[in-house]
């Protein structure tokens, strides 16, 4: 059943940091992605990479923003052949904060968008390749789409 093509992308942290603001501890989230790196999981969608221009860092933890300094913190001495991601947002992220890849402990960003968004999300992961990263589209809300403008959108993200 194995097949090589298919990577498995846990979102522990990123997804639990919805329920309280991203306020996790370094510590816990170290011993998560010991855990993760010894599961051998593909990849760790850490957090996002959301820009203080437009969320308070007072009300939100490290992991809505995903400094590249907090994550060497929580990784750093720790053997492991799983990737680092983050997610950002379209409309959400300055895209002058991000580093390059070569500079970041950062291997993939995927940008989410809903279907009416889909052409800032190409441009945003055109972006994220161009500095060497790792990318991929999640599509929001895709239940609620009518099909022929979730057929252009899917169609767009295969050819640009």
């Amino acid at each position: 059943m194995y097949r090589q093509q298919i990577k498995v992308l846990d979102c522990t942290i990123r997804d639990g940091g919805l329920m309280n603001n991203h306020r996790f501890d370094d510590r816990f989230v170290r011993e998560i992605y010991k855990a993760i790196s010894a599961s051998g999981i593909d990849y760790m969608e850490i957090g996002y990479k959301n820009s203080r221009k437009l969320f308070d860092d007072k009300k939100y933890g490290a992991w809505k923003f995903c400094d590249d300094e907090t994550i060497c913190r929580v990784t750093e001495g720790i053997e492991s052949k799983t990737k680092i991601s983050v997610m950002v947002d379209v409309d959400r992220v300055d895209v002058d904060d991000v580093k390059p890849k070569k500079e970041s402990p950062v291997d993939m960003i995927r940008v989410a968008t809903y279907v009416k968004d889909v052409d800032k999300a190409i441009y945003l992961t055109n972006h994220f390749a161009d500095k060497g990263y790792e990318t991929a589209v999640n599509i929001m809300a895709i239940s609620r789409a009518l099909d022929n403008e979730l057929n252009e959108c899917l169609h767009q993200l295969e050819t640009e």
